[in-house]
């Protein structure tokens, strides 16, 4: 016997729509329409030492979340990459991703695995923490 399907709850996909279009806006440099999905007082921060990754945040504000990519897409170039997984439930999601970065100062590339986790309120972003692997970004831009 084969398993039931499951089918998505209505709200799900427009989830998952808002985040493909600020993974999209990130992945292009577009600071202000990454910052545009979030509510005005969201919070995004990356989890990391900021000795090591200065560019990590924290940030509260579309205007703070906008310069920080802006800071952060001066550091490193999106090559590649691709959202893994996505497991969404009505007001928050989790992610997985796979990136290829340049560090811009270096010239260095390297593949990471990132996570995020995003609460939503009324279909924007008021909190976004990311996963990665601070240590091994750190050696990309040359710090250590």
């Amino acid at each position: 016997m084969s398993q039931p399907s499951l089918r998505l709850i209505s709200g799900l996909p427009y989830l998952k729509e808002r985040l493909a279009e600020v993974y999209a806006a990130g992945r292009s440099g577009d600071a202000d329409q990454f910052a545009a999905g979030f509510a005005e007082d969201g919070f995004m921060r990356m989890v990391a030492d900021s000795r090591l990754v200065p560019e990590a945040g924290p940030f509260r504000g579309r205007a703070a979340i906008a310069k920080g990519v802006r800071q952060w897409c001066n550091r490193y170039e999106y090559v590649d990459g691709l959202v893994v997984d996505v497991i969404a439930d009505f007001d928050i999601a989790v992610t997985r991703r796979h990136l290829t970065l340049r560090c811009t100062a270096t010239g260095s590339v390297a593949d990471f695995d990132m996570a995020d986790f995003i609460r939503f309120e009324n279909g924007q972003i008021v909190e976004f923490s990311t996963f990665i692997d601070t240590a091994s970004l750190a050696v990309l831009s040359g710090r250590i």
